[in-house]
């Protein structure tokens, strides 16, 4: 026979499954998000090399045409 403290006890173990169930599934199973939510660190570090990339070729841009002008004023 089940007394009440048992069930209590049966009652706690289920929700904590039903939780865990549920989280487990919106992080990992997402369909609209994103599937792995540990992984923005290393997205972040990407997106920060391919800008850091693209302000590098802005400089080196800047310095070719400073080079392209000061030739061409030399030449006149």
């Amino acid at each position: 026979m089940i007394t009440k403290r048992q069930a209590f006890g049966i009652f706690e173990l289920l929700i904590v499954i039903i939780i865990a169930i549920v989280v487990y599934f919106s992080f990992f199973h997402s369909q609209y998000g994103r599937k792995n939510p540990f992984d923005d660190n290393t997205q972040i570090k990407t997106k920060q090399e391919a800008v850091d990339t693209k302000i590098h070729e802005i400089e080196d841009y800047k310095t070719l045409k400073k080079n392209i002008e000061k030739n061409l004023q030399k030449e006149y």
